[in-house]
């Protein structure tokens, strides 16, 4: 993948003309719970390291792609339509992922790694999006 953004779709017969604005708000709160909790998050758990000053000093097996934090403060979830939930290292943020993001992507997977997760566990949609339509509809 290497990308710095990761991007889930879902699809269903509540995005149709005739479905309810209440049920389409529903399911994107929840993926957007999804894309943060699951996804943003877990990169964000994947960038660790020594404080900057002591980073070049640091053995590579204590250093995990965080010098400054600057691109763990960017990693963010978002759902920019529809049905479409997004984790990026800035994009919704600053208008673009962070310059070096794709370099620290390809050394960690960390992107890769949460969309591994969030795929391989369908069960993850319906508790977040099944978890909304019942508040929605309480």
């Amino acid at each position: 993948m290497a990308t710095p953004t990761t991007t889930f779709k879902v699809k269903g017969p509540i995005f149709a003309t005739t479905a309810s604005a209440n049920m389409v708000k529903a399911v994107n709160r929840g993926l957007l719970d999804l894309v943060i909790i699951e996804g943003s998050n877990r990169v964000k758990e994947e960038l660790w390291g020594p404080p900057a000053h002591a980073y070049h000093k640091a053995p590579r097996s204590q250093k995990h792609g965080a010098k400054t934090r600057t691109l763990r403060r960017a990693i963010g979830g978002s759902v920019p339509k529809d049905g479409i939930g997004q984790i990026d290292a800035g994009e919704n943020q600053y208008g673009q992922n962070l310059n070096y993001a794709i370099k620290v992507e390809k050394l960690y997977g960390m992107f890769q790694n949460a969309y591994d997760h969030i795929n391989n566990n369908p069960q993850l949609y319906e508790q977040y999006i099944g978890d909304a339509l019942i508040e929605a509809f309480d």
